[in-house]
């Protein structure tokens, strides 16, 4: 590459305006810009008819106004003539120019190859995942290399998930067969769904990323990219997990922004699960159990019966008293909101912190996730207050269709204290339950302000009978 010309070293961005001092900074050039951003001399064979109209300026000013391409043909502009000092002051930049441009080229060079090392390893990943979820057609097409690949089997020992005995999981390279077994009991290990058993690693995420590390290096024989991207990634979920329930257990969170749903068999706390399919089985979205029962079989109910028959019940115990949804006590305090802004904002931080080659899998992203919501719908309860964050102030002014309203999560979190969920029932805990101090309150109020429309009626029919008499 010949030297850069004059217009190209005082235009760069490469160079700060520092570095170009004042004299050449105070040069005056004469351009015309193109649409595309390139700058030409004003005569330039290659300036378009769109460009803009000739004019002159400092070479501050051509910096200020963003970033510009000197043309090669013309120079790029008209520059007024340089002093000796300037000259000198000139070939003085243009090394540095260089080697700053050759620094810019290795990173851009750095940065391809570390995209395409990615790019092998996700293509890799994603065979691995394949295989270890049992995608039949795609395994199919695997097994038409799989004489090339050794023939020993892979084993990685981890803890039962049933009991404190040591369980293995392996991968046979020749069959891509990929299996889990605990030592104890070979019942042990799967979940139950109708009648249907459930690999170990469909509801573990870390045994699911063991059995990826058994696999992928095999896919991948001598080619390195997905161990330099995914060596680490069971170790950053387990270091990341482990610092968010840290976290968790030193912070219970002041505010909550999601109901209390409960397993009406064991108590234990359902989590949603998103809708997938298992094989040529549907899975709705659902709640299921953290805990595993004795029977084995998971615990799952579909959301929208959940949500459902919530927001009926709730629906029963507002209908009356309406003005319960908007009581000013439902309202957080501002020092349990910014505390919980606070909080999540810690998570987040410790989040990225811990991460690493972890950061796309899938119960990790949604976590992620859902961290930069409940962020979001913080600050909107900071700002507009919860109740209305919430659309209860809505229901409470009697918005059309009310008896068809849809609550929010964070109205049902609002509304309830508790909600059970079993096979055959589901009991709502509200915070207005006859008895409670909340409801005595309110009702207490309800009262009051009756007997004062009452009190009212009194004196005007007694003033209307008044009336009467003396007529």
């Amino acid at each position: 590459m010949g030297k850069p010309l004059p217009m190209e070293v005082i235009s760069s961005t490469l160079l700060t305006q520092d570095e170009l001092g004042t004299a050449l900074a105070g040069l005056t050039v004469t351009i015309r810009a193109s649409l595309t951003g390139v700058v030409h001399s004003p005569r330039c064979r290659q300036v378009g008819k769109k460009a803009e109209a000739e004019k002159t300026m400092t070479v501050g000013e051509l910096r200020a106004a963003g970033d510009v391409r000197p043309c090669r043909t013309c120079g790029g502009a008209i520059v007024e003539k340089l002093s000796h000092d300037q000259t000198e002051q000139l070939e003085a930049l243009v090394p540095i120019l260089e080697a700053r441009r050759e620094q810019m080229r290795e990173a851009e060079r750095k940065e391809r190859e570390e995209q395409d090392r990615i790019r092998r390893a996700d293509m890799i990943d994603e065979r691995a995942h394949h295989i270890v979820h049992r995608w039949d057609w795609k395994i199919e097409e695997e097994k038409r290399t799989v004489g090339r690949y050794p023939t020993s089997r892979r084993i990685a020992a981890v803890p039962c998930t049933d009991c404190e005995a040591e369980a293995v999981i392996s991968f046979d390279p020749r069959s891509l067969d990929v299996s889990y077994r605990c030592q104890a009991d070979p019942e042990h290990g799967f979940v139950h769904l109708n009648e249907e058993s459930l690999a170990i690693w469909q509801s573990n995420d870390e045994n699911k990323l063991i059995a990826l590390g058994l696999v992928a290096p095999v896919l991948a024989g001598r080619d390195d990219a997905w161990t330099k991207t995914y060596a680490t990634r069971v170790d950053d979920y387990r270091a990341t997990v482990s610092a968010l329930e840290a976290f968790d257990e030193e912070h219970p969170p002041p505010l909550r922004l999601v109901p209390d749903r409960r397993c009406g068999d064991c108590s234990g706390t359902l989590r949603l699960g998103p809708r997938a399919t298992t094989g040529s089985q549907r899975i709705e979205a659902h709640y299921s159990c953290e805990n595993r029962h004795a029977d084995g079989k998971s615990r799952r109910h579909e959301q929208s019966s959940v949500d459902e028959r919530v927001d009926r019940i709730l629906h029963r115990r507002l209908r009356d008293h309406p003005s319960w949804a908007t009581a000013a006590e439902l309202e957080p305090s501002r020092e349990k909101v910014a505390a919980h802004f606070g909080d999540l904002t810690k998570k987040t931080e410790i989040f990225d912190a811990h991460i690493g080659a972890a950061k796309s899998v899938d119960q990790l992203v949604k976590i992620r996730s859902r961290l930069v919501e409940e962020l979001e719908l913080v600050r909107e309860i900071h700002e507009r207050g919860g109740l209305a964050a919430a659309g209860l102030t809505r229901y409470a002014a009697g918005a059309p269709y009310v008896r068809h309203w849809t609550f929010t999560d964070l109205a049902r979190a609002f509304l309830t204290r508790r909600i059970e969920v079993t096979g055959d029932s589901i009991k709502v805990v509200t915070v207005f339950e006859d008895g409670t101090p909340f409801q005595r309150l309110l009702r207490s109020r309800e009262i009051r302000a009756e007997l004062a429309e009452l009190s009212q009626r009194q004196e005007e029919l007694e003033r209307e009978l008044a009336d009467l008499d003396r007529e």
